[in-house]
């Protein structure tokens, strides 16, 4: 259970309407939400017709009366009630209202004292309590609590004793910033307490004027805010909507989906939720998308804090444990992902990375056809991603080749982003067969009709080149010769390789074209580079630079033993056959008889 309130210091700042907005998205995405009421003064919650309730029903107000009759905490259930927020919700929508709506409200609320509450009659106490009742009784995964403004005892209660986050909603003027100082510095003085509680902070201009700006007045209140109230930048910014559908209520992300307000409270759910680190969704999403991986050593010290956060709170979740090691794998601590590989096993999580696992294990024993059959097992599962087809694919390269298929027509394959099968088709070019499966799926992608980019130009001719398919990687760059002088470093390179590879005929000026694009300063960044460039002077008659580049690509290979692609062959090679294949261009460079064996073999191969 996550509390966060919604506060703000002056009214009119649309922070109930956030509220409803961010619990209708919440519950749409398959959460149970409490919401509750205590802006006790001027409740709204229950003004909105999607979540309307009964009048006789109680709330905050009698839930205290009755404490302070019967010096005993009532049951927190008849005090709340269920909600239908609209078809479209598939979680469950709770409501804590302010009390019942009849004349003797405000005579009954008038009668709490909310200080002697706390001074004589355990207070503090109370509200434990109905915390615990609220996580027992109805398990939320999120409360949302609607906090009255200004200075007030209650809103002490909303914003200090009971939220894990508090969202600050203000418009930024003299009012707004000047009354969130102290709040905002007592909230922060929990961390100080005995209890030493953190309370994030979310910092949300509301209602904010959607106007030029040209005299850079929200910006330079903005800049005030931010440092009078101590914060980097804003969690998010509403901006005012000029809407009759304001007047009725409307819950913007459930019926105005597509607007720009609606917009802004999925971006308000989206940063509120990032930091619970007890949502299993938002765990996962945290974990996929790399979210925790940084590179400064006090961020890796936080991220390593998170990742025991996360095994503490989820460590008998097969699925969360599984994404948590393959982090730990990027990072390089293998032994600690493996471990957790083997705990998210015994806790019945099934992944295509252990099954991946089995199946490099059978193939080193020599167990071809069962390796073969786990990995098709693996790529069935649901949770197969980028990592997992990318060494399915380097099994099916030591296996059969011929299975590599199997793996593009796959559905974990054609589940990736565009981005992601673009990406893996340059691993594909480890053979002349893998490169044709890699052209199947670069052409599959973009259509016939379609602009390619230079990204997907380069992988493109790649893949062609790597086939012998010269004239039809000339083609990419369009069916004109192109003039060397409208390319860049790397498509004149490409085309001038295609071009000898079609005419038996190194062309000059493509090369001589890649070599005026060097920049001193980035012209040995890779080692393939180097080897690339090498290639191109000697094809420019300049001996001297292309034993140079050669000599700068030597010292990169040396440090740097791993795979990666080769110019010599157009193929993925490793860091072995690399440093060979310089030693080739030296060669050639040197006078002897010999070309790259991109073009020789693909002669040989149309000649026979």
């Amino acid at each position: 259970m996550y509390v966060v309130t919604f506060y703000s210091f002056k009214g009119g700042v649309g922070r109930t309407l956030a509220l409803m907005n961010v619990a209708a998205q919440l519950v749409h995405s398959g959460k149970t939400i409490l919401v509750v009421d205590f802006d006790l003064e001027a409740p709204g919650l229950d003004s909105f017709p999607s979540i309307a309730s009964k009048p006789d029903v109680p709330g905050i107000v009698e839930f205290v009366s009755e404490y302070l009759e019967t010096n005993g905490s009532p049951p927190v259930r008849q005090f709340v009630s269920e909600c239908n927020i609209g078809a479209a919700g598939r979680g469950r929508l709770l409501l804590m209202r302010s009390g019942r709506k009849d004349e003797s409200y405000s005579a009954r609320l008038s009668r709490i004292d909310w200080q002697q509450l706390y001074a004589k009659h355990d207070g503090y106490l109370l509200f434990e309590d109905l915390k615990a009742q609220w996580e027992q009784e109805f398990r939320p995964d999120y409360v949302l609590i609607d906090s009255r403004t200004g200075h007030t005892d209650v809103g002490g209660i909303c914003t200090r004793q009971l939220p894990n986050a508090v969202v600050a909603c203000f418009l930024p003027n003299e009012d707004n910033i000047n009354g969130l100082e102290a709040v905002v510095s007592d909230i922060r003085r929990e961390a100080e307490t005995p209890a030493r509680k953190e309370i994030q902070l979310y910092f949300v201009p509301s209602n904010v004027p959607d106007l030029d700006d040209e005299q850079r007045i929200l910006a330079r209140r903005i800049h005030e805010a931010k440092q009078r109230l101590k914060f980097s930048a804003p969690s998010c910014i509403i901006h005012r909507y000029e809407s009759l559908s304001l007047l009725d209520n409307v819950i913007f992300v459930e019926k105005r989906r597509r607007s720009r307000l609606a917009k802004e409270y999925r971006e308000l759910t989206s940063i509120i939720t990032q930091d619970n680190l007890e949502d299993r969704d938002v765990v996962l999403r945290m974990l996929r998308t790399g979210g925790l991986i940084a590179s400064t050593r006090q961020s890796q010290r936080s991220m390593q804090n998170r990742l025991e956060d996360i095994q503490a709170r989820h460590g008998k979740d097969g699925e969360v444990l599984h994404e948590v090691s393959k982090v730990l794998r990027r990072l390089g601590r293998e032994e600690d992902a493996q471990a957790l590989v083997r705990e998210s096993q015994t806790l019945g999580f099934r992944s295509a990375a252990t099954v991946l696992d089995s199946a490099f294990r059978d193939l080193a024993e020599g167990r071809g056809e069962t390796a073969l059959r786990s990995m098709r097992e693996a790529l069935e599962l649901p949770n197969a991603d980028y990592y997992d087809i990318s060494r399915a694919i380097q099994l099916c390269v030591k296996a059969d080749p011929m299975s590599l298929d199997w793996v593009v027509e796959s559905l974990s394959f054609r589940h990736l982003s565009r981005p992601e099968r673009r990406s893996l088709c340059d691993e594909l070019l480890v053979t002349r067969r893998a490169a044709a499966v890699a052209e199947t799926v670069l052409r599959e992608l973009v259509g016939p009709q379609s602009v390619l980019d230079a990204i997907h130009r380069t992988s493109l001719m790649l893949a062609l080149i790597a086939q012998g398919k010269f004239e039809s990687a000339m083609a990419v760059l369009g069916h004109a010769r192109p003039e060397p002088s409208m390319l860049d470093m790397v498509e004149a390179f490409n085309y001038g390789m295609a071009e000898w590879g079609a005419t038996h005929t190194a062309p000059v000026e493509f090369f001589r074209r890649v070599l005026q694009q060097v920049e001193p300063e980035k012209e040995m960044s890779s080692r393939n580079n180097g080897q690339a460039l090498a290639i191109a002077a000697w094809a420019s008659g300049d001996q001297h630079k292309a034993m140079r580049f050669l000599q700068a690509a030597f010292e990169r290979s040396n440090s740097d033993s791993g795979g990666t692609f080769s110019a010599w062959r157009y193929l993925q090679v490793s860091g072995e056959q690399f440093r060979e294949d310089l030693q080739d261009v030296k060669r050639m460079v040197d006078g002897a008889e010999i070309l790259p064996p991109v073009l020789v073999e693909n002669w040989a191969a149309k000649q026979a």
